[in-house]
Protein backbone atom coordinates (compact mmCIF):
# COMPACT_ATOMS: atom_id res chain seq x y z
CA UNK A 1 0.00 0.00 0.00
CA UNK A 2 3.15 2.17 1.00
CA UNK A 3 3.81 2.21 -3.37
CA UNK A 4 1.01 4.08 -3.99
CA UNK A 5 1.30 7.56 -3.92
CA UNK A 6 -1.22 9.97 -2.12
CA UNK A 7 -2.63 11.58 -5.36
CA UNK A 8 -4.20 9.30 -7.51
CA UNK A 9 -3.37 11.08 -10.34
CA UNK A 10 0.06 10.26 -10.24
CA UNK A 11 -0.27 6.70 -10.52
CA UNK A 12 1.47 4.79 -13.14
CA UNK A 13 0.25 1.60 -14.89
CA UNK A 14 2.21 -0.34 -12.00
CA UNK A 15 0.55 1.50 -9.51
CA UNK A 16 -2.79 1.16 -11.01
CA UNK A 17 -2.74 -2.71 -10.75
CA UNK A 18 -1.63 -2.86 -7.04
CA UNK A 19 -4.70 -0.79 -6.72
CA UNK A 20 -6.81 -3.01 -8.29
CA UNK A 21 -5.12 -5.67 -6.29
CA UNK A 22 -6.12 -3.90 -3.28
CA UNK A 23 -9.42 -4.65 -3.82
CA UNK A 24 -9.15 -8.07 -3.06
CA UNK A 25 -7.35 -7.31 0.08
CA UNK A 26 -8.70 -9.36 3.08
CA UNK A 27 -9.16 -6.31 5.13
CA UNK A 28 -12.23 -4.07 4.74
CA UNK A 29 -9.58 -0.86 5.55
CA UNK A 30 -7.11 -1.63 2.51
CA UNK A 31 -10.55 -2.21 0.32
CA UNK A 32 -12.09 1.02 0.94
CA UNK A 33 -8.83 2.77 0.22
CA UNK A 34 -8.33 0.91 -2.55
CA UNK A 35 -11.94 1.79 -3.85
CA UNK A 36 -11.48 5.61 -2.99
CA UNK A 37 -8.61 6.35 -4.39
CA UNK A 38 -10.16 4.37 -8.08
CA UNK A 39 -13.41 6.57 -7.60
CA UNK A 40 -10.84 9.77 -7.22
CA UNK A 41 -8.66 8.85 -10.57
CA UNK A 42 -9.52 11.29 -13.64
CA UNK A 43 -10.82 8.63 -16.17
CA UNK A 44 -9.27 10.41 -18.87
CA UNK A 45 -5.84 9.58 -16.97
CA UNK A 46 -7.62 6.29 -16.38
CA UNK A 47 -8.18 6.21 -20.29
CA UNK A 48 -4.04 6.52 -21.10
CA UNK A 49 -3.15 3.90 -18.87
CA UNK A 50 -5.54 1.42 -19.77
CA UNK A 51 -3.00 1.29 -22.88
CA UNK A 52 0.32 0.62 -21.10
CA UNK A 53 1.61 -2.89 -21.52
CA UNK A 54 2.39 -2.79 -18.15
CA UNK A 55 -1.08 -2.96 -16.93
CA UNK A 56 -1.59 -5.87 -14.81
CA UNK A 57 -4.11 -8.97 -16.19
CA UNK A 58 -6.41 -8.44 -12.94
CA UNK A 59 -6.74 -4.54 -14.00
CA UNK A 60 -7.34 -5.44 -17.67
CA UNK A 61 -10.34 -7.27 -16.54
CA UNK A 62 -11.45 -5.18 -14.10
CA UNK A 63 -11.57 -2.21 -15.92
CA UNK A 64 -13.04 -4.36 -19.16
CA UNK A 65 -16.19 -5.31 -16.78
CA UNK A 66 -16.45 -1.52 -16.16
CA UNK A 67 -16.00 0.02 -19.06
CA UNK A 68 -19.72 0.42 -20.05
CA UNK A 69 -20.67 4.36 -21.18
CA UNK A 70 -16.91 4.93 -21.53
CA UNK A 71 -15.80 4.76 -24.92
CA UNK A 72 -12.17 5.78 -24.55
CA UNK A 73 -11.95 2.95 -22.16
CA UNK A 74 -13.11 0.29 -25.01
CA UNK A 75 -10.86 1.86 -27.21
CA UNK A 76 -7.53 1.91 -25.00
CA UNK A 77 -8.18 -1.76 -23.62
CA UNK A 78 -8.99 -3.43 -27.16
CA UNK A 79 -5.48 -1.57 -28.51
CA UNK A 80 -3.33 -3.11 -25.62
CA UNK A 81 -2.04 -6.14 -26.85
CA UNK A 82 -2.02 -7.31 -23.19
CA UNK A 83 -5.15 -7.59 -22.94
CA UNK A 84 -6.47 -11.26 -22.04
CA UNK A 85 -9.02 -12.67 -23.88
CA UNK A 86 -11.37 -12.40 -21.09
CA UNK A 87 -11.14 -9.38 -21.24
CA UNK A 88 -11.87 -9.05 -24.91
CA UNK A 89 -14.83 -10.82 -25.00
CA UNK A 90 -16.22 -8.73 -22.10
CA UNK A 91 -15.97 -6.20 -24.34
CA UNK A 92 -17.02 -7.46 -27.64
CA UNK A 93 -20.94 -6.52 -26.64
CA UNK A 94 -19.86 -2.84 -26.22
CA UNK A 95 -17.90 -2.82 -29.43
CA UNK A 96 -21.33 -4.51 -30.98
CA UNK A 97 -23.75 -2.08 -30.12
CA UNK A 98 -25.35 -0.09 -32.96
CA UNK A 99 -25.01 3.89 -33.57
CA UNK A 100 -27.74 4.60 -35.73
CA UNK A 101 -26.92 7.93 -35.62
CA UNK A 102 -23.80 7.88 -36.35
CA UNK A 103 -23.82 5.23 -39.13
CA UNK A 104 -26.24 7.62 -41.02
CA UNK A 105 -23.90 11.02 -40.55
CA UNK A 106 -20.93 8.89 -42.22
CA UNK A 107 -22.85 7.85 -44.91
CA UNK A 108 -24.44 11.61 -45.07
CA UNK A 109 -20.55 12.82 -45.66
CA UNK A 110 -19.82 12.21 -49.10
CA UNK A 111 -16.26 9.73 -47.99
CA UNK A 112 -15.96 6.72 -49.60
CA UNK A 113 -15.17 3.48 -47.50
CA UNK A 114 -11.50 4.20 -47.32
CA UNK A 115 -11.90 7.84 -46.12
CA UNK A 116 -14.25 6.90 -43.64
CA UNK A 117 -12.23 4.06 -42.26
CA UNK A 118 -8.95 5.93 -42.12
CA UNK A 119 -11.00 8.50 -39.68
CA UNK A 120 -12.56 5.94 -37.85
CA UNK A 121 -11.09 4.66 -34.16
CA UNK A 122 -9.67 1.74 -32.80
CA UNK A 123 -12.90 0.75 -31.28
CA UNK A 124 -14.92 1.63 -34.39
CA UNK A 125 -12.75 -0.42 -37.17
CA UNK A 126 -13.32 -3.40 -34.44
CA UNK A 127 -17.19 -2.78 -34.95
CA UNK A 128 -16.72 -2.60 -38.70
CA UNK A 129 -14.44 -5.80 -38.67
CA UNK A 130 -17.11 -7.85 -37.32
CA UNK A 131 -20.12 -6.95 -38.85
CA UNK A 132 -19.12 -5.22 -42.14
CA UNK A 133 -19.40 -5.58 -45.60
CA UNK A 134 -16.72 -7.27 -47.87
CA UNK A 135 -15.38 -4.09 -49.00
CA UNK A 136 -14.85 -3.15 -45.31
CA UNK A 137 -13.23 -6.67 -44.59
CA UNK A 138 -11.10 -6.19 -47.82
CA UNK A 139 -9.62 -3.10 -46.17
CA UNK A 140 -9.62 -4.11 -42.59
CA UNK A 141 -7.68 -7.16 -43.38
CA UNK A 142 -4.59 -4.70 -43.83
CA UNK A 143 -4.99 -2.80 -40.98
CA UNK A 144 -1.56 -2.50 -38.74
CA UNK A 145 -3.96 -3.02 -35.26
CA UNK A 146 -3.67 -6.65 -34.43
CA UNK A 147 -7.50 -6.26 -32.67
CA UNK A 148 -8.97 -5.02 -36.12
CA UNK A 149 -7.32 -7.29 -38.50
CA UNK A 150 -8.25 -10.08 -36.49
CA UNK A 151 -11.95 -9.18 -36.02
CA UNK A 152 -12.53 -9.16 -39.75
CA UNK A 153 -12.12 -13.57 -39.01
CA UNK A 154 -14.89 -13.40 -36.40
CA UNK A 155 -17.36 -11.44 -39.12
CA UNK A 156 -20.30 -14.26 -39.60
CA UNK A 157 -20.48 -12.52 -42.96
CA UNK A 158 -17.07 -13.97 -44.01
CA UNK A 159 -17.43 -16.17 -46.96
CA UNK A 160 -15.02 -18.67 -48.14
CA UNK A 161 -13.47 -17.28 -51.28
CA UNK A 162 -12.69 -14.43 -48.71
CA UNK A 163 -10.50 -17.13 -47.04
CA UNK A 164 -9.44 -18.34 -49.66
CA UNK A 165 -8.12 -14.80 -51.58
CA UNK A 166 -6.57 -13.77 -47.52
CA UNK A 167 -4.42 -17.46 -47.72
CA UNK A 168 -3.20 -16.17 -51.19
CA UNK A 169 -1.73 -12.93 -50.24
CA UNK A 170 1.96 -12.89 -49.65
CA UNK A 171 0.89 -9.54 -47.72
CA UNK A 172 -1.46 -11.13 -45.80
CA UNK A 173 -0.20 -11.18 -41.75
CA UNK A 174 1.02 -14.35 -40.20
CA UNK A 175 -1.45 -14.18 -37.23
CA UNK A 176 -4.43 -14.56 -39.77
CA UNK A 177 -2.84 -17.45 -42.07
CA UNK A 178 -2.40 -19.17 -38.00
CA UNK A 179 -5.90 -18.42 -37.35
CA UNK A 180 -7.54 -19.46 -40.58
CA UNK A 181 -4.81 -22.92 -40.44
CA UNK A 182 -6.76 -23.43 -36.82
CA UNK A 183 -10.50 -23.30 -38.47
CA UNK A 184 -10.99 -26.85 -39.53
CA UNK A 185 -14.36 -25.43 -41.69
CA UNK A 186 -11.84 -23.64 -43.35
CA UNK A 187 -8.87 -25.86 -44.25
CA UNK A 188 -11.71 -28.73 -45.17
CA UNK A 189 -12.10 -26.74 -48.33
CA UNK A 190 -8.90 -28.12 -50.39
CA UNK A 191 -8.77 -24.64 -51.88
CA UNK A 192 -8.07 -22.89 -49.36
CA UNK A 193 -5.42 -25.56 -47.28
CA UNK A 194 -3.09 -25.67 -50.53
CA UNK A 195 -3.04 -21.85 -50.62
CA UNK A 196 -1.91 -21.73 -47.29
CA UNK A 197 0.34 -24.19 -48.36
CA UNK A 198 1.52 -22.15 -51.67
CA UNK A 199 2.05 -18.92 -49.53
CA UNK A 200 5.53 -18.23 -48.87
CA UNK A 201 4.62 -16.50 -45.52
CA UNK A 202 2.52 -18.93 -44.03
CA UNK A 203 4.49 -20.39 -40.76
CA UNK A 204 6.51 -23.50 -41.79
CA UNK A 205 4.93 -25.93 -39.43
CA UNK A 206 1.92 -25.00 -40.91
CA UNK A 207 2.90 -25.76 -44.45
CA UNK A 208 4.54 -29.26 -43.30
CA UNK A 209 1.26 -30.29 -41.42
CA UNK A 210 -0.94 -29.72 -44.44
CA UNK A 211 1.55 -31.78 -47.10
CA UNK A 212 0.16 -34.93 -46.22
CA UNK A 213 -3.41 -34.06 -47.33
CA UNK A 214 -2.02 -32.92 -50.47
CA UNK A 215 -2.26 -34.46 -54.17
CA UNK A 216 0.70 -35.66 -55.69
CA UNK A 217 0.69 -33.12 -58.70
CA UNK A 218 0.42 -30.46 -55.98
CA UNK A 219 3.43 -31.86 -54.14
CA UNK A 220 5.48 -32.03 -57.00
CA UNK A 221 4.87 -28.17 -58.10
CA UNK A 222 5.58 -27.48 -54.44
CA UNK A 223 9.11 -29.09 -54.30
CA UNK A 224 10.27 -27.32 -57.21
CA UNK A 225 8.86 -23.81 -56.15
CA UNK A 226 11.41 -21.91 -55.45
CA UNK A 227 9.35 -19.45 -53.79
CA UNK A 228 8.74 -21.42 -50.62
CA UNK A 229 11.01 -22.49 -48.17
CA UNK A 230 13.22 -25.32 -48.21
CA UNK A 231 11.88 -27.06 -45.21
CA UNK A 232 8.40 -27.08 -47.25
CA UNK A 233 10.02 -28.13 -50.49
CA UNK A 234 12.01 -31.08 -48.33
CA UNK A 235 9.05 -32.28 -46.83
CA UNK A 236 7.35 -31.94 -50.28
CA UNK A 237 9.52 -34.06 -51.71
CA UNK A 238 10.19 -36.72 -49.19
CA UNK A 239 6.15 -37.83 -49.54
CA UNK A 240 6.20 -37.68 -53.04
CA UNK A 241 9.37 -40.21 -53.13
CA UNK A 242 7.38 -41.94 -50.37
CA UNK A 243 3.94 -42.41 -52.64
CA UNK A 244 6.37 -43.88 -55.44
CA UNK A 245 7.87 -46.50 -53.31
CA UNK A 246 4.47 -47.10 -51.77
CA UNK A 247 3.39 -48.06 -55.47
Amino acid sequence: MNDVPKNPGDLDARQLGILVQMLNAPDQKTRDVAARALKKMDPEKVSVLLRDQALSRDALVFFAMHASGRKDWVESLLSNPSLPEEGRVTLTPLVQEDSPAEEAAEDESGLNISQRIARMSVGEKIKLAMKGDKEARTILIKDPNREVFMSVLSNPGIKENEVEMFSKNTGTKADILRAIARNREWVSNRNIMLSLVMNPKTPVEISVRFLPRLMKKDLEFIMTSRALPMAVRTNARRLVQAKAKGR
